[in-house]
């Protein structure tokens, strides 16, 4: 086939230029990240204190003239010592509770709890379980129990506060941990020297 002279070929790279191509993945990349941030800021376990708060055995309360303060243990008068108390899913998502972070080393190690859901006095009765998932709004109550066999020596006057309980929390299959504050406190105060115990 004949060609005149001075006749030219174009020639188009179908592939898009390099540059190009990596601000686009870039900006994809960033997009992801900026939406999976928002979601797990947006869903995260928020745990929020219940409607049920109450002394049990070997408890008492303790108010300023007005009002419920703290629980409070005095000295060593049971070998247990128990509490109710609620906890609420404040969050947009289902996490379930599946006890005490009992981590620490020592004494408070021994706590123990179980999760009976919904709120005592509304609903049918429910037995209590080790674990409970808890959707958005809806409540747990939270039987606390405590072993007083291991107490530490407490001094003459002197107190233990327990203004925070750490949970075993799970979102979408994630193992964390979610502080619950105590609006009123657990307080161990001693009116005798109480000793600690030689076996722990």
């Amino acid at each position: 086939m004949a060609t005149t002279d001075g006749s030219t070929t174009a020639v188009t790279d179908p592939r898009p230029r390099p540059k190009r191509r990596r601000r686009w993945v870039i900006a994809a990349v960033v997009l992801v990240a900026a939406a999976g941030a928002t979601f797990v800021w947006w869903g995260n376990p928020r745990m929020g204190e219940g409607s049920v708060i109450g002394p049990g055995e070997g408890m008492s309360w303790a108010d300023d003239g007005v009002t419920e303060t703290r629980m409070v243990v005095r000295g060593r008068h049971a070998a247990t010592v128990t509490a109710t108390f609620s906890v609420r899913n404040d969050g947009h998502l289902p996490f379930t509770l599946h006890g005490l972070d009992v981590d620490t080393v020592g004494w408070l190690s021994g706590q123990q709890v179980t999760f009976v859901p919904g709120v005592p006095g509304f609903g049918e009765p429910a037995t209590a379980r080790n674990q409970v998932t808890l959707a958005p709004g809806e409540e747990a109550s939270v039987p606390w129990s405590l072993t007083m066999t291991c107490q530490p020596t407490m001094a003459k006057s002197s107190f233990m506060t327990i203004d925070v309980l750490r949970f075993r929390v799970s979102w979408l299959g994630i193992a964390t941990t979610r502080d619950l504050p105590l609006e009123r406190p657990i307080t161990f105060t001693s009116d005798n020297e109480v000793p600690g115990l030689p076996a722990c």
